[in-house]
């Protein structure tokens, strides 16, 4: 419910006063921090002043009606990223695929229950936070969304192996290749990375992209070894497609420096550092990240792509 030390804000749009009044109520005492309006021009001024974590919008009012007060605010650039959840009376699929159109995150029919409202306005705060950090490049969840489901799994006491994956060679291959050409190899990564894990992990494994050739994979003790073979086997299949085929040959590639001197630059391979809590204590997402990294720095100092996996008790 807190954000930043403040308590989550809700901007209410409807031009009946009682029906305000009592959404007002109801979550204040769920502990929202609750702004009304009854009007739509307010309601746009008020979103810039109070900058809604949520806005719950009636699509019926006078003047201008909660369907065009959607489609000015994710027309915004400042204001698409607020989730609205639509209010109705009517209980015509019209409504509903009109919300849609308009850019609504949700929609709910009055009358409506409390706590379904509360569940969904919890709902569409957790899938804003998520969008907010996912990878643009890879669409999957980014830092935050690491931390905090590592954090989950401790706070839960679930034993838990962290695989970070890190391509070797990466920044010069990007300086030499350009970095479009780059992005295509992190997003063909983060195909294997999905792919081997659908395939070969749980269905409540996580994946994350912390960032430029960074990922992140939070499976069960038991499937990290496979896991991690399994997506080096495909990285050394794919790999070659991205090079020119006189870098192949000669298993390295040129980069120029500044001073203009060759600098001999090895074929991409893969390193995959894993942290587990299996043989031992991890109390915080700190110590899994340090643990996976100095895992990983090990498994880069060995030629070629390969994983480590720490395998102390202490």
């Amino acid at each position: 419910m807190e954000k930043s030390g403040n308590r989550v804000r809700i901007l209410v749009v409807d031009d009946e006063r009682n029906i305000l009044d009592i959404i007002r109520f109801n979550l204040e005492v769920e502990g929202y921090e609750v702004y009304t309006t009854q009007e739509g021009e307010e309601a746009l001024r008020m979103v810039h002043e109070v900058k809604p974590d949520l806005i719950l919008c009636d699509i019926l009012m006078p003047e201008m009606d909660g369907l065009e007060i959607c489609r000015r605010l994710k027309a915004d650039g400042r204001t698409n990223q607020i989730p609205v959840v639509m209010l109705s009376a009517k209980t015509q699929a019209q409504d509903k695929v009109a919300s849609i159109e308009a850019g609504a995150d949700d929609f709910i029919t009055k009358p409506f229950d409390f706590s379904d409202l509360v569940a969904r306005i919890a709902i569409n705060l957790i899938r804003a936070k998520q969008k907010r950090d996912v990878s643009p490049l890879t669409g999957m969840p980014g830092s935050i969304s690491i931390d905090a489901e590592t954090k989950r799994r401790l706070a839960r006491n679930l034993k838990f192996a962290a695989l970070y994956v890190d391509i070797d060679n990466f920044k010069p291959y990007n300086e030499i290749y350009g970095f479009p050409q780059g992005d295509a190899v992190i997003r063909e990564l983060a195909s294997i990375i999905d792919e081997t894990v659908r395939r070969s992990g749980n269905y409540d494994d996580f994946i994350g992209h912390g960032g430029g050739d960074d990922f992140v994979i939070l499976t069960s003790p038991d499937k990290a070894s496979r896991i991690a073979e399994e997506i080096i086997s495909a990285f050394e299949e794919r790999v070659p497609s991205f090079y020119r085929d006189e870098d192949l040959k000669r298993g390295y590639s040129i980069l120029i420096d500044r001073l203009g001197r060759e600098n001999y630059i090895p074929i991409m391979t893969l390193s995959i550092g894993i942290a587990s809590n299996q043989r031992r204590r991890i109390s915080t997402h700190w110590e899994v990240g340090e643990i996976a990294k100095e895992t990983l720095k090990y498994a880069k100092s060995i030629p070629g792509s390969t994983y480590f996996i720490d395998r102390r008790t202490k």
